[in-house]
């Protein structure tokens, strides 16, 4: 079994929370948060070709009785691939993985509080 090299431990998604890719401070793609931790997060989403290539901020929200929101972290895609059975002619399913870079401490913060409420357990 190969070593677990995440820093941060990760929770499975809840439903109801998001993730919102942005490229140039604009929204490009909204995605289901799969898992998420502290480090970063999994999110599947549809897209228009290959546009997940350069985003560099992510949003992320969520509303389950409370609204939870944590705005415009920096990241960077550490994985990125197609789901084949998700998809339709020019429009894919696609499953990314994000490493957030630089999160501040008012970033930290929310992002503890929407983990609190939109995740259980642990994930993959």
């Amino acid at each position: 079994m190969p070593e677990e090299r995440r820093k941060h431990k990760r929770f499975l998604g809840k439903k109801g929370g998001y993730a919102a890719f942005l490229r140039s401070g604009n929204l490009v793609s909204i995605g289901n948060i799969i898992d998420i931790s502290m480090g970063g997060l999994c999110v599947q989403y549809l897209a228009m070709g290959d546009e997940d290539h350069d985003f560099t901020e992510i949003k992320i929200f969520g509303s389950n009785g409370c609204f939870i929101h944590v705005d415009r972290v920096d990241c960077k895609i550490i994985y990125s691939f197609e789901i084949p059975e998700g998809s339709l002619d020019n429009v894919t399913t696609r499953r990314c993985g994000v490493r957030f870079e630089n999160p501040n401490v008012r970033q930290m913060t929310v992002l503890q509080e929407f983990i609190e409420h939109f995740a259980i357990g642990e994930g993959c």
